[in-house]
């Protein structure tokens, strides 16, 4: 009767998060398709590939501003929470590093903004968008740290109410400016976007001051600032790295095929990300912390298979319905110009369903903090997604980037199961 108990409470949780999430989600998915759909009304496939180089390329600065500390801030609070001092420690120990670095990363962007132009766009014209990039890091690294250390809390009702907010007024910015100045106002929304986001934070100030109350420099913990740091290679790795892998496919997509082959598998992407937030959103409010609190990792297995079982099933019905209904999904959410999409959808939603399965499987290197293990398969993963796709992309044009995308997360799957096989498959002996 207990362990029955243990398991309700254990699923009415992950219910809970996936019912907040959901809401997150739908609004993520509203403003993103509006955003969407001006973006190809306003700048068509070109200015969509183009808006999506400068968009990685910011994913990457992102993730070496903050994104990377996100992941280790979350374990510590879930981990601290019912210790005051030590959820003292951890807090200040993140605000500390996530301003450092906020800091750091834009001195790069001010300091070589017109090499950077050079290098994403292949001309010094938008070097003000990387000085103006610059000046908004501090504020996203911030947005960050409040926001990691309200996941590691669990408050999900907040975390979604600062969610929405920020997600409806991004769009609102990148609706106004495209409307003015069609592609370079789109570029420009896209590095103010952080701004915005930090702003959102406003509507639960209360949360956020108790918090800061918690932040002091005195009570800052060397070890905990190892511990959150040694979380940085993770992320950062992956965090900066994939965004320029997917740069540089696409600028090979652009030489080799067309910039409006680029601009469709830009979009093909696009949705792939709105469908996949909920899934992200879900790992890094419920699963990571769940992970997190198993500090002796005996529940691993039993974890992984209810969300198996919870999630899955869901995610197979949703994928049969966007892939037959991808010829509505792109006349609502792109144009008739993108009609040429629709063979990119089968070979995405597979790739999606596998990455699913494997990441479900792979938070466990950020919860145990297993670093080497991390990158050895990330490298593995990002070689096979770079290499298979430009080698497929000369043979099959831009379909060949969605198969090497599926190719590659079916065998990254494989490999999360032989890495995890003795947490998964292994009968452990009753204690």
């Amino acid at each position: 009767m207990l362990k029955q108990a243990k398991e309700q409470l254990k699923r009415s949780v992950l219910f809970k998060a996936v019912s907040f999430n959901s809401i997150n989600v739908l609004a993520k998915l509203i403003t993103g398709f509006a955003v969407s759909k001006f973006m190809a009304v306003f700048i068509g496939p070109s200015g969509m590939a183009l808006s999506g180089n400068l968009s990685n390329f910011m994913q990457s600065f992102e993730s070496l501003s903050a994104l990377g500390l996100q992941n280790g801030i979350v374990k510590y609070i879930a981990e601290s929470k019912g210790n005051k001092l030590q959820f003292k420690k951890v807090v200040s120990a993140g605000f500390l590093i996530s301003l450092g670095i906020g800091v750091l990363t834009a001195f790069i962007l001010l300091l070589f903004s017109s090499s950077l132009s050079q290098f994403v766009f292949g001309t010094f014209k938008y070097s003000i968008l990387f000085k103006v990039s610059g000046v908004m890091m501090p504020f996203f690294a911030l947005h960050i740290f409040f926001i990691a250390v309200i996941t590691g809390l669990k408050k999900i009702k907040d975390l979604v109410v600062i969610n929405i907010v920020g997600y409806v007024f991004s769009a609102l910015l990148i609706v106004f400016l495209m409307g003015r100045n069609q592609l370079d106002g789109a570029l420009l929304s896209i590095v103010l976007t952080p701004f915005i986001l930090f702003l959102s934070l406003l509507t639960r100030i209360k949360l956020a001051y108790k918090i800061i109350k918690n932040i002091s420099f005195v009570s800052t913990s060397k070890p905990y600032v190892l511990k959150i740091t040694s979380f940085f290679s993770m992320t950062l790795f992956s965090g900066v790295m994939f965004p320029i892998i997917f740069l540089l496919i696409r600028n090979h997509i652009i030489d080799t095929v067309g910039v409006s082959e680029a601009g469709y598998w830009e979009a093909t992407r696009k949705i792939s990300n709105y469908y996949m937030l909920f899934i992200y959103t879900l790992f890094n409010i419920y699963l990571l912390p769940t992970l997190s609190e198993d500090l002796n990792n005996t529940r691993f297995k039993s974890i992984v298979s209810n969300f198996y079982k919870s999630i899955l099933p869901v995610v197979l019905l949703g994928f049969i319905g966007i892939y037959f209904l991808r010829f509505f999904i792109i006349r609502v959410v792109f144009t008739n110009e993108f009609l040429s999409m629709q063979e990119l959808f089968g070979w995405q939603l597979i790739g999606d369903f596998f990455r699913i399965i494997s990441l479900t499987m792979a938070y466990q290197f950020f919860a145990k903090k297993m670093i080497f293990k991390y990158l050895t398969c990330e490298i593995i993963l990002m070689a096979l997604i770079y290499l298979s796709s430009i080698y497929l992309v000369n043979y099959l044009s831009v379909l060949g980037a969605v198969k090497a995308h599926a190719f590659s997360y079916i065998f990254y799957t494989l490999l999360m199961f032989y890495v995890f096989k003795n947490e998964l498959f292994k009968r452990h002996a009753a204690k």
